[in-house]
């Protein structure tokens, strides 16, 4: 039998100047097309000064998502807003740190916690 594995979706929460976006479901090759399509939507939200990415449910993140997790993250400093990622399994965090993908500074335990982060 092979693994299962979870689909993806994604969804917005705006409160101002404020983007909660929901990352749900594992992030693997077969997702990318949706991942570039999330990274065009944030980009065009021009009035968005902070955005948080809540990995909710997420327990892998392929090498491919890497990449484009990280050029998002670039993209999203540069218009220029803050940047939290929260709720990462641990073992994704830590490959994620290792890698210089994340800044620690900018990762928080729950969404809770990124939230009263932000400036």
């Amino acid at each position: 039998m092979e693994g299962i594995q979870k689909s993806f979706t994604y969804s917005f929460n705006q409160q101002k100047h404020t983007l909660v976006v929901t990352l749900d479901g594992d992030l693997h090759s077969d997702v990318m097309p949706a991942l570039e399509a999330l990274k065009v939507e944030i980009l065009g939200k021009k009035e968005i000064r902070q955005v948080v990415l809540y990995f909710k449910e997420v327990t892998i993140i392929s090498t491919d998502a890497i990449s484009i997790l990280a050029l998002m993250q670039r993209e999203i400093r540069a218009m220029p807003a803050e940047l939290r990622l929260c709720s990462l399994e641990d073992k994704i965090k830590e490959r994620l740190v290792r890698m210089g993908v994340v800044r620690g500074l900018e990762l928080t335990d729950d969404l809770r916690s990124a939230l009263l982060s932000l400036n």
